[in-house]
Formats: C-alpha cells, structure tokens, sequence
C-alpha cells in the first residue's frame, strides 16, 4: 500500500473516526484505525462494535492496500501534519511510514485480519429532515438520558415515527424531554439510538438546511453526511410508556420570562451545589416567583416576577436539571404546570407545544 493525500484531509477523517475507537478492548485491532486505499480515494474506520464511523476522502493511490494502524499514535501524528502532503506507505517489515516534508517516521500496526467486518447495508426504514430539525430534536432531549448502566434503555433517545411526526424522548427517573418535529417517513415505528450516537451525528452536522436521511434497521442505525458514514447499533428493549407519566390536568400556572429565572437560579445554585442534592425553593405568592437556597457556605434569595394562576405554592427542585431545561429553551416565557409539592413539574415555552418538560421536585420539610 502506498498512497499521497493532503495533510488536512488527513487530520480530518482521523479526528472523525477517532471518535468510535475503543479503549483497553479485548480484541486490540479495536484500537486501531482501518486504512483502505483504493481507486483515487482514502477511507479510514474506526468501530468499537457498538459505534462504527468511516471516512473517505481523495488521494493519488501508487499501490492499493489495506492496514490498521494504532489509533491514539496515528491521531496525535495526524494533528501535526495539517499544513503537509503526506506520503503513507505499509513497509515490508509490517509498519506504517509517514513521509512528510523532508521527514520520516513509522508507526506500529495490527493484523488486518484481526479487524472486524463491519456489516453495512444502507435498506431500511427511513426518516428525513433538515439538519436543523435533527439537532434541535436531539438537543432539547439529550441532556435526559441516563447515565446509570442498570437500565440501558434510557441511555438511548427513543425516536417514535408516527404519520410524519417524530417524537424525541429521553428520561433518567428525575426527568423527561419530549419534543416532536415533523419529517418525511413512508413507515411508522420506533427506534432507540444510544446518546452518544447521537451526539456523533450531530457533531457532523454544519449546514443547518441541508437535509439528511437515518436508516433505520432492525438492529442498526446508518447515515451519511459528506463521505462521512456512520453505523450504530441501537438499543434492545421496550421503551417507558412515557405518555402514561405526563399529567393530564394542574391546579397551579406560574409564567414567567425565561432568562430572568435562569440567571437567578445560576446564582442560587452556587450555593445549592455545596448541598448533597443541590436544592433550589421556588416559592409562589401572588405575582413573585422567590429562588432561595442554603448550604454551610451560605444562603441566596431572590424574587423573579410572575404571572400566577391557581394557589401559592412553595417547591424545590434539583438546579441542574431546571437549568438544564432553561439553557436548552429558545423562547422568551415559560409557563410552569403544577399540582402539589410532590407531584411532577411541567415545564413548556409559551407558544411551543411541541417541546415538553418533566421534571421531578425535591421533598424537603416546610
């Protein structure tokens, strides 16, 4: 194998697919990165057998071939060589030779063989939208996913496809993002794609118009985005019911404008984040909404105003996952939907029905 390619075209796919390289992995080729030259082009592979990105990109072939070289040496290498032409060369002995200005260097490599054959095949049931659209969906949802490895299933973002309308929804046992955006899909069904695929697709993305096409399988999901392929296996089991959880009817209304509370619960929270659970009371009377919180570093109260209806009510909840919610929301005003101290929260822009947030309160002593 021999081939000369641009040095940023280089660095670029690298840093791509770096991404899905596996750590400490029994199979040690997992480490590595996959390079093919073929035709007029370079493609390079990573995989951790959950997560699979490839890259191709152009390069003037002398001698087709194929090798994987040792990811994290081959990323750190590529970083420099964004200003170069780069002469790659798979060296009788076994390694692989990095040609580069007037210089030389080599870097160990794996068995070829030893790599996994990626199954790839782009049928399957489809859903397109604008890139836009997508990261929107995602983002507003993501931050909900669990990290607990005990329950799998919601370390993954159900998308429900239903007569053209998707449904985004992601919950942790605290709290729940649901947003619906409308795309283009000849089926209905529904799939769960682990956060950190998502949060690959999206990273990819940067021309917010142009539209982009998920293949979903069985058990995989596939996309490509400008020679960039990327191929996931999605997550088995049956989803929440996450309809049964939303309330139907609430006692309490509370609007109010949305970065006015946020930056009041910012400051609180500098505060709250010394307490075990990071608490912050909303305490509702009449047309003030006040932010207070304590801990052995000291207190913060501060009055917000609101537009109240229903009773006064006093909650607290935990500040992350309100500011969370506050960061992710582009609107002006929010109106919070509540019952009881107990009871869950729900949290939506005024005018936006289509992003919907649950959160859970804290119980504290009165």
């Amino acid at each position: 194998m021999k081939l000369i390619c641009d040095g940023l075209d280089l660095s670029d796919a690298v840093l791509k697919v770096s991404k899905a390289l596996s750590v400490k992995a029994a199979n040690p080729a997992l480490e590595g990165i996959k390079i093919v030259a073929k035709g007029d082009s370079l493609t390079l592979t990573a995989t951790d057998l959950e997560l699979t990105i490839e890259k191709t990109i152009k390069a003037d072939v002398l001698m087709e071939g194929e090798t994987v070289v040792v990811g994290k040496y081959f990323v750190e290498f590529a970083k420099k060589l964004e200003k170069e032409q780069v002469e790659l060369c798979r060296l009788d002995d076994g390694g692989l030779q990095i040609k580069y200005s007037e210089s030389e260097s080599e870097l160990q490599v794996f068995p070829v063989e030893n790599f996994p054959i990626i199954e790839k095949d782009g049928e399957g049931k489809k859903i397109e939208l604008t890139e836009s659209a997508f990261k929107e969906a995602v983002d507003k949802v993501i931050f909900s996913c669990s990290q607990d490895d005990s329950r799998p299933i919601l370390k993954g973002v159900l998308f429900e496809i239903e007569d053209g309308l998707l449904t985004t929804v992601a919950l942790d046992g605290f709290r729940m993002s649901v947003v619906k955006t409308d795309v283009v899909s000849e089926e209905n069904f529904k799939a769960v794609i682990p956060s950190r695929t998502l949060q690959e697709i999206t990273r990819l993305l940067d021309k917010d118009e142009d539209k982009i096409t998920l293949v979903v399988q069985k058990n995989a999901l596939f996309i490509e985005i400008e020679n960039t392929r990327l191929y996931s296996r999605l997550i088995e089991g049956e989803f929440v019911k996450y309809g049964h959880i939303i309330p139907s009817t609430f006692s309490n209304k509370v609007t109010v404008n949305k970065d006015a509370l946020l930056n009041s619960i910012e400051r609180a929270s500098i505060v709250a984040k010394n307490d075990r659970y990071n608490i912050v009371k909303f305490d509702v009377k009449e047309e003030v909404l006040s932010v207070s919180a304590k801990s052995e570093v000291g207190n913060v109260n501060e009055n917000v105003n609101v537009n109240l209806s229903g009773k006064d009510i006093t909650i607290a909840f935990n500040a992350k996952y309100i500011m969370d919610y506050l960061k992710s929301e582009k609107g002006e005003f929010i109106t919070l939907f509540l019952n009881s101290p107990i009871d869950p929260c729900i949290i939506k822009a005024v005018g936006n029905e289509r992003f919907l947030y649950l959160v859970l309160p804290v119980r504290i002593n009165a």
